[in-house]
């Protein structure tokens, strides 16, 4: 159960925006959806239509108003701080969009209460605003302290700052710890966390989970699917629905699912042996709820996830793969 600012939370109408940065900012904000509900408030999701396709798994009957996401692209090199650097323009443009948007949604829905995964726009000077954030403290090299100190500056803008860890920051390490009185530990998020642990059968040898932003979704992709083809055993991989025609493919013993149901996207995570996936946040949080063996590659450059390898390094049910080419049989338990 996500716990304590949450719980004063009630007879709300709230607010939600996840980023649009890999569906990890969807699954985690589900926990807390959960919550919100169970509290008896009432929840309005601004999201695009990927976003909402998953939500629905979940959500089916709840107001999804539309709202695009933050144009984020990427070389695919690995030379995150450039690529964003290069964007940073548009980006702000669009934060400055987003305010009169959510200015716009104020006005029309009048909501008690605002919360926003990692979107610096969606808040209001005129309603609580909060931001669900593990990143406080970006990990950048010492030449990019302009950047750590514009996320903080956006970070405080916000009137809470739910951080999505236990106290001390065991799963984020550095990345969340503050002195921010704005700041509240909120406990680890997972869409799992009301599902449980139910199979024992693990049949799946490796369950692969495509996610992050393009280019290096669709470039993981496609390593997973010869990787795994190359196996006798069975494996399986999780994938965004615009990577293959129709709900599932099969290349050898490998499935592939294209954003699965509900049930099935647990079944596949009870049943598997071992997970191959980035290392992102929220991912983690997935597999420490589920328990999972896990080998992680983090999306190359990406400061984060290298931090969160390194964070995590000796961890008894996880290893860290430099690329999808170091997978092998005798990986597998950890």
């Amino acid at each position: 159960m996500v716990a304590n600012v949450l719980n004063s939370v009630s007879n709300q109408r709230v607010l939600l925006s996840p980023l649009n940065w890999g569906l990890g900012h969807v699954t985690r904000t589900i926990p807390v959806i959960r919550q919100l509900l169970k509290q008896n408030n009432e929840v309005f999701i601004c999201c695009d239509e990927t976003q909402e396709r998953f939500y629905r798994n979940y959500f089916p009957d709840l107001w999804y108003i539309p709202l695009e996401g933050y144009p984020f692209k990427f070389g695919g090199k690995g030379n995150w701080i450039f690529d964003l650097s290069k964007q940073m323009k548009n980006l702000n443009e669009f934060r400055n969009y987003e305010l009169k948007k959510v200015n716009e949604l104020v006005k029309n829905f009048q909501p008690d209460l605002i919360v926003s995964d990692q979107r610096f726009g969606f808040r209001s000077d005129d309603v609580k605003s909060c931001i669900l954030s593990h990143q406080l403290n970006l990990q950048l090299p010492f030449w990019a302290g302009l950047g750590k100190r514009l996320n903080q500056k956006q970070l405080n803008k916000f009137d809470e700052i739910w951080i999505p860890d236990l106290e001390g920051s065991v799963l984020s390490g550095d990345l969340s710890k503050t002195t921010s009185k704005k700041a509240h530990y909120i406990g680890w998020l997972s869409r799992f966390m009301y599902e449980g642990i139910a199979n024992e059968n693990k049949e799946l040898m490796y369950l692969g989970i495509v996610s992050g932003p393009e280019p290096y979704a669709t470039r993981l992709f496609y390593e997973l699917v010869e990787k795994f083809s190359e196996f006798e055993e069975p494996t399986a991989i999780i994938a965004p629905s615009k990577m293959i025609t129709g709900s599932t493919r099969k290349k050898g013993n490998c499935t592939v699912y294209a954003q699965p149901d509900r049930e099935t996207m647990n079944y596949l995570f009870q049943s598997s042996k071992t997970v191959v996936s980035r290392s992102g946040y929220s991912t983690l949080m997935d597999l420490t709820v589920m328990q999972n063996n896990a080998l992680l590659i983090p999306t190359p450059g990406q400061s984060e996830q290298l931090y969160l390898a390194k964070l995590h390094a000796h961890h008894n049910k996880w290893k860290f793969l430099s690329s999808v080419n170091d997978l092998s049989l005798d990986k597998i338990c950890c």
